[in-house]
């Protein structure tokens, strides 16, 4: 198992997400009360219960289970991690609260777009009850003891995405607010997956983070990053460039196929990688990014 201790207080956990490591992160926050930040995929739940016994963390010392979206890399361990963690509580913004209350339409969702295949391979997220799970709106704070956190709803992405700010060490766990710094490609991809894409949103989300005075930033997809403000602007910019890219492809009739074969040779490219080396899941991604542009070019003039 993968635990990387970033302060005294926090700890990333690597989820080992669908078999690969260094993808998709938990983040967990050990003041007098323990937060965990996201909650992974579904069928990552019993690598995060293991990590958090490497470091001393037994589930019943969890008070707040805090996943960022719904999307189910992020949410969809939440319901089976609360079977373990009797005295915690879900803290997700209002508009996540219906999807994990009732997780059916959000399965319906997922399954149209990536497959019923892929969709296995998540795992099934649980349903959790209401009177379990505290809503967000656009900013609450919580008193972990020792420790401050502030949840601020953070739009772009997805409209019920929120970001958390470590008061005292000023360490923003920013959610998919920024794109995506895997370990072993040394390259951004946006994320920008269907079916919510607000690019107005993510820019102003972006800006308002770029004003926290953050120290570091605490990456999802992936790891820890001491240059904040280059990873904001590199998000706000290389996201603007592939949607000008996308639409223009678009509109010359491009298909989805040629489009994910034109921007991974870039990404490869940037990376300094051979093409045989560039991993499944990366791919994976920018094709994820590039269905969440074409399906927003889609709704808009």
């Amino acid at each position: 198992m993968t635990v990387t201790q970033v302060s005294e207080k926090v700890f990333l956990l690597d989820t080992h997400a669908l078999g690969n490591s260094g993808t998709v992160a938990v983040y967990a926050l050990k003041g007098a009360k323990v937060a965990l930040i996201d909650c992974g995929y579904a069928s990552s739940y019993e690598v995060i219960l293991q990590e958090l016994s490497e470091i001393g963390i037994s589930p019943s010392e969890v008070r707040y289970l805090i996943p960022t979206h719904v999307h189910m890399d992020h949410a969809g361990a939440t319901g089976h991690l609360l079977k373990h963690m009797p005295k915690a509580e879900v803290i997700a913004h209002e508009r996540a609260v219906p999807h994990l209350v009732d997780p059916t339409r959000l399965i319906q969702s997922v399954t149209s777009i990536f497959g019923e295949k892929l969709v296995q391979s998540y795992g099934q997220p649980l349903p959790i009850l209401q009177q379990k799970i505290t809503a967000v709106g656009q900013e609450m704070q919580l008193d972990l003891g020792g420790m401050t956190l502030t949840a601020m709803h953070s739009p772009g992405h997805a409209p019920h995405q929120i970001s958390v700010l470590v008061e005292e060490e000023k360490l923003l766990l920013s959610a998919d607010a920024v794109g995506i710094v895997y370990p072993n490609i040394p390259t951004m991809i946006p994320t920008t997956p269907p079916p919510s894409l607000d690019p107005p949103k993510l820019r102003e989300t972006i800006s308002r983070l770029s004003q926290l005075d953050s120290r570091k930033l605490l990456v999802p997809h992936y790891g820890i990053r001491d240059d904040v403000v280059n990873v904001l602007e590199t998000t706000k910019n290389k996201t603007a460039a592939w949607l000008s890219r996308v639409r223009e492809l678009r509109k010359n009739g491009v298909s989805l196929d040629e489009m994910v074969e034109e921007f991974q040779r870039e990404v490869v490219s940037e990376s300094g990688l051979r093409t045989e080396d560039f991993p499944r899941y990366a791919r994976l991604s920018i094709r994820i990014t590039l269905m969440g542009m074409l399906q927003y070019f889609e709704k808009i003039p």
